[in-house]
């Protein structure tokens, strides 16, 4: 998996074999049961652009969870129709990657990765001493190419501060690491990301 995401290939018995463009790696955790596996060190979580936490359906989408599996649409032998094809996919990656960036966007970005690694002077040393690392240069570099495309999906040809705000936990989450005594006293990383974020002026 990792060399996929470093190296666009994978080695099979000493066979290489290079990954198709565009391609995704996605991992799942399960926090229940992870008996025999390990976690991934913090530089190989680091790969990872996005954590997205899956939580538990509300009753609403249970049911239609239900409904849905009586429907049979979620059934195996299905076939569905592509949304798009691979040109699609590569074509909205060449436009994100052209989504305007202003200098002063890119400075808010710069400075919260920068808070991270710095928080004593501006969230105070109280809070501070819960993180244990803070962001490493791959924050700043997913928050770049993730706000293009948000923007994108949001039709519009440049990024604006909020689309950082929005995407400051998927992002940071598996990046802004806390300690021991953090996680004892039930602090979580998306509390001290909110006042990272707090601490930053936007622009």
């Amino acid at each position: 998996m990792l060399e996929a995401m470093q190296e666009h290939q994978t080695t099979i018995g000493g066979e290489v074999h290079h990954l198709p463009k565009p391609f995704l790696v996605i991992a799942t955790q399960n926090p229940i049961e992870q008996e025999g596996t390990y976690e991934l060190p913090e530089a190989q979580m680091d790969r990872f652009l996005l954590k997205e936490i899956v939580e538990y359906p509300s009753p609403s989408d249970e049911f239609e969870i239900l409904r849905r599996i009586d429907s049979g649409v979620l059934d195996p032998d299905r076939h569905v129709a592509s949304a798009v094809t691979l040109d699609d996919v590569k074509l909205l990656q060449d436009v994100a990657s052209r989504i305007y960036v202003d200098a002063a966007i890119r400075n808010y970005i710069v400075s919260i990765a920068y808070v991270t690694r710095n928080p004593g002077p501006y969230i105070g040393e109280d809070r501070a001493r819960y993180i244990k690392y803070g962001a490493s240069p791959r924050a700043s570099i997913a928050f770049l190419q993730a706000s293009r495309a948000l923007a994108l999906l949001n039709g519009r040809s440049h990024v604006l501060p909020e689309d950082i705000r929005t995407l400051r936990h998927v992002i940071l989450r598996h990046r802004v690491l806390l300690t021991f005594e953090a996680d004892a006293e039930g602090i979580r990383s998306e509390e001290i990301i909110d006042q990272i974020f707090a601490a930053v002026p936007t622009p």
